[in-house]
């Protein structure tokens, strides 16, 4: 899995996972929540595409849509909390 930080890159979830944890600026269960949420958002944008394929009915495929695209909003969130609560840019 991959994330988009704000400085346009892409990271592999497990790097950045690592780096935030290492450079928190909060406690470790809060900086551990705010990623687990933020892997939870990026798992479901797989899901949304897997199950996508196999979806004939356009608005069931609309709704998918949809879904992904909350998914991929709020992975956008939590990657940006991410980056204010530790120092995994620098």
């Amino acid at each position: 899995m991959f994330t988009f930080t704000s400085k346009k890159t892409v990271v592999h979830y497990t790097c950045f996972k690592d780096k935030a944890m290492k450079t928190a600026k909060v406690d470790e269960s809060q900086m551990k929540a705010v990623l687990d949420s933020l892997e939870d958002e990026l798992r479901l944008i797989t899901v949304y595409k897997q199950r996508m394929s196999v979806v004939n009915n356009e608005e069931a495929k609309k709704y998918m849509e949809q879904a992904e695209k909350d998914a991929e909003k709020n992975a956008a969130m939590f990657t940006r909390a991410v980056e204010k609560l530790s120092g995994v840019l620098e």
